[in-house]
């Protein structure tokens, strides 16, 4: 079943997965009515959710967090994504691999029209937590990389203080 705001014409936004191994253990959603970073209006709508629990913010975050998904969310701005890189390095730690995911709405400009062409949720961001994790995503630009660290803050904070 969809959480009540993808039925209220809401697009998924942000996704911060925890991950153990390959099971997700937590997940933080974020939503919005429009795709497009670089649109502001007085329409504009947003929501969270922890483990799919609505969590109502101040609007000032809610505009923050889409503000700097912006950098890092487009082509031309975040200069690709860059995938894990599959190395020999082998980590002696036992357990699970753990670690975090930023997914994004990632979005393909074309000019000269100026329109967003196309759109899905990819990977843009990955943070280990232990040496076992190898989904190491991240923006080539490093203002991106720095905006993408930053939303990873703002969630994982929220998660922490228990929203």
């Amino acid at each position: 079943m969809l959480p009540n705001v993808a039925k209220a014409g809401q697009f998924l936004l942000l996704n911060l997965q925890y991950r153990s191994d390959t099971t997700t253990t937590r997940e933080i959603q974020f939503y919005g009515n429009d795709i497009d970073p670089n649109s502001r209006s007085i329409d504009d709508r947003f929501s969270l959710m922890i483990d799919g629990e609505s969590v109502q913010l101040p609007e000032q975050l809610y505009r923050r967090l889409d503000r700097l998904r912006r950098s890092f969310s487009y082509d031309s701005l975040s200069e690709g994504i860059q995938a894990p890189e599959r190395d020999g390095i082998s980590c002696m730690l036992g357990g699970p691999a753990e670690g975090l995911i930023l997914e994004a709405r990632y979005l393909t400009y074309k000019t000269p029209q100026y329109r967003i062409v196309r759109h899905e949720m990819r990977p843009v961001f990955g943070m280990a937590q232990n040496c076992l994790f190898k989904e190491l995503y991240r923006p080539v630009n490093s203002n991106a990389q720095e905006d993408a660290r930053a939303v990873i803050e703002i969630l994982n904070t929220l998660s922490l203080l228990g929203y």
